[in-house]
């Protein structure tokens, strides 16, 4: 067995979040008693240290509630440690990401409702064979919908579109910040019980080249607020879309300002293992990817 890094984002009860696919808390409890067994879950900052027993390590992207209200809770009595990343957008600016302004409108609004406007006021031509991107998603106005906010319109007209429908579900926008994102004390409470916290991100910006720029708006206002919140500057990042389609130019281009500033390493998306030595990059494995319980032996 190597070591492993394992990705998280929702853990929480799907409870009519439609536009998500969560892990629910039991199975996550369930699933870290299992990787207990086989490997030794330790803190990022302990990854490369010699030991018998391969290691883990827990991660976790974007900083929602449900990771503070359910997984912190169930690491915290279980003394475990974990690796939380954060963004500092919504929290310095009041600005949702595009990314969950999607899985809110597509949680509560219906598929067809969304395809209906989106044909009224985009062009959709082609729509249904560029969309087989999401051949995962069984129904086919799910595939068009996130195709079209994510690939076909541009970043300001998928905003203006989703926030015409969000705005109309949750008309306090402070509110739903506070009640969908990890606050500030939360940031602390969290890093003084043994948690790691790192960047994420500021505005959940793809990486699409310029690395200075990049660093400049998208991680430095994050490692400045997370300085402020737990007394030291984050030494480990999660880039979003963990890096997209430009990763491997974001790994050429990025690390040498990464190293330069104190960090200590990266976590992709790209599934694998990770042998022990300092590697700057971490490949992790998605937590819905792990072999059933009771099989990790064979990782």
């Amino acid at each position: 067995m190597k070591n492993i890094a394992v990705m998280y984002h929702y853990v929480r009860e799907q409870e009519g979040w439609k536009g998500i696919v969560p892990m629910r808390p039991i199975d996550f409890a369930q699933q870290i008693d299992e990787l207990s067994k086989t490997h030794e879950i330790v803190s990022v900052d302990q990854i490369y240290e010699e030991r018998t027993k391969p290691a883990c390590v827990l991660t976790f992207d974007d900083g929602t509630k449900d990771q503070y209200t359910y997984a912190f809770d169930i690491l915290k009595r279980k003394g475990i440690p974990a690796y939380f990343t954060i963004m500092s957008g919504p929290l310095l600016t009041g600005e949702i990401p595009i990314m969950h302004l999607v899985h809110t409108v597509l949680s509560f609004k219906s598929d067809e409702e969304i395809w209906e406007l989106l044909k009224c006021n985009y062009d959709t031509d082609g729509i249904e064979e560029r969309s087989s991107v999401y051949a995962y998603e069984q129904n086919k106005l799910r595939r068009y919908n996130k195709y079209m906010f994510n690939f076909q319109l541009s970043a300001a007209e998928s905003r203006h579109f989703l926030e015409d429908l969000f705005f109309s579900l949750f008309p306090d926008k402070s509110k739903f910040i506070t009640d969908f994102y990890i606050t500030r004390d939360e940031i602390r409470k969290m890093s003084q019980e043994g948690m790691t916290i790192g960047v994420h991100c500021h505005k959940h910006a793809p990486f699409i080249g310029d690395p200075q720029h990049f660093y400049d708006t998208e991680i430095v206002p994050c490692k400045e607020l997370l300085n402020e919140l737990i007394g030291n500057n984050p030494k480990w990042y999660t880039p979003a879309f963990g890096g997209g389609n430009h990763l491997e130019l974001m790994k050429e281009e990025l690390t040498p300002i990464l190293i330069e500033n104190g960090f200590k390493g990266a976590f992709s998306t790209i599934p694998g293992k990770f042998q022990s030595g300092q590697a700057f990059w971490i490949d992790r494995i998605d937590c819905n990817k792990l072999p059933p319980l009771g099989n990790m032996n064979i990782l």
